[in-house]
């Protein structure tokens, strides 16, 4: 129940990022500009988790804690999704208003959610917790890519309304059934800093924390990317047909909540970070191994790699970066976290699509990816381990 709001922040995700583009591409061929247009995604990406964070840590009430936020992000989300099967063929600028609003919501959801892994969890628990909700957004990832992928077969903008319905009513059990906070008491006596700028300042430059953000900006460049022009690569290069690309993403999916699942569960803290350092290896390898290769058999090899390092670093990235934030601030060391995220694809992005259109290749972008994603190894030499972070956190306090 603690990660149902998680399926539907994942179908919704998949769904926006994976068919929003090929609904762009019906009304005109242009990979440089669907580029640009989908950083409506980083955008709100980027800016609502700063204001989501930092608002709900000074809201977090005994008696509502960051509910408010999931729901009112649910039904915005949903209205926004609803919006795009509405403005189906018309422009461009109809679909990036209707997914920008969309994505405003996720993001408000996923914000609000994200901090009850520090709220909900102990110290030894935000790995399981973090594990739960990555496993969570990649079954809703699931759904939204054979489910949708099947929908488009009846109409391209089908899998909007499956997940304008469900959205809200995956949220309902995250709503009704998650305890508030097991630490209410620690929260409500903390003291927090009046100011956002200066907050969020000086939280990026802790140490310990600017390696964290520092590792996770470079491979957020690596994949970021990759869902916006993974089946416009597939179809032209791979010569796969929609239905069969979002199948392949599914596998891509299944094999990184595989990883998922097991580091959340089964590595103890020591193991965090070298575990992450391997995540990071094999995805910016796995990368460079399908820009090498247009064979059907050498991708499907290289994607496995790619798929057990995205896994890793999704889990252990934020729970090694968790042991630092300082016990009520959670919201906003989390909305820096993901914020930072969505600023990295929002270069990610554009640079991407122009680098297709310029080379004339889809490859391209794997290229970028693995090269990005590997120099995420040089920061993350400099990040420290759960026992220190438990150093460095008490020397804040």
């Amino acid at each position: 129940m603690f990660a149902a709001a998680a399926i539907g922040a994942g179908l919704v995700r998949t769904v926006a990022t994976t068919y929003l583009p090929v609904l762009l591409a019906e009304v005109k061929q242009a990979p440089g500009l669907i580029g640009s247009v989908m950083i409506v995604n980083s955008l709100a990406g980027f800016a609502v988790p700063l204001a989501v964070g930092f608002w709900s840590d000074r809201r977090h009430t005994v008696r509502h804690g960051r509910r408010p936020f999931i729901a009112g992000g649910s039904l915005l989300t949903a209205l926004g999704l609803a919006a795009v099967p509405l403005g189906h063929g018309s422009s461009f600028l109809v679909l990036s208003l209707a997914g920008l609003v969309a994505y405003v919501g996720v993001n408000v959801v996923t914000t609000a959610h994200r901090a009850l892994v520090h709220d909900c969890f102990r110290a030894g628990g935000h790995t399981r917790g973090n594990g739960a909700q990555e496993v969570a957004m990649l079954g809703g990832a699931l759904l939204g890519l054979v489910v949708g992928g099947a929908l488009t077969e009846l109409a391209t903008w089908a899998p909007f309304v499956l997940a304008a319905v469900a959205m809200p009513l995956l949220a309902w059990p995250t709503l009704r059934l998650v305890p508030v906070s097991i630490l209410t008491g620690e929260v409500a006596h903390h003291r927090l800093h009046p100011r956002p700028v200066r907050f969020y300042r000086a939280a990026m430059v802790r140490p310990g924390v600017r390696a964290m953000l520092a590792a996770e900006i470079l491979w957020v460049l690596g994949y970021a990317s990759l869902p916006v022009f993974f089946i416009l690569y597939a179809k032209n290069v791979l010569g796969l047909g929609t239905g069969v690309a979002s199948l392949w993403l599914a596998a891509f999916a299944v094999a990184s909540g595989v990883a998922m699942g097991l580091s959340g569960r089964l590595c103890g803290p020591r193991w965090h970070k070298p575990l992450l350092v391997a995540g990071v290896a094999l995805m910016g390898a796995g990368f460079l191994a399908i820009a090498a290769s247009t064979s059907l058999v050498m991708v499907s090899l290289s994607v496995l790699p790619a798929a057990i390092g995205f896994g890793l670093i999704s889990t252990l990235g934020y729970s090694l970066f968790a042991a630092l934030i300082p016990r009520g601030e959670a919201g906003g060391y989390t909305a820096l976290y993901f914020s930072l995220r969505a600023a990295a694809a929002i270069v990610a992005l554009p640079v991407a699509g122009w680098t297709i259109a310029a080379t004339g290749s889809y490859r391209s972008m794997f290229v970028l990816g693995g090269v990005a994603t590997l120099a995420a190894l040089v920061p993350l030499a400099f990040a420290p381990n759960p026992g220190r972070a438990a150093t460095l956190l008490a020397r804040h306090a």
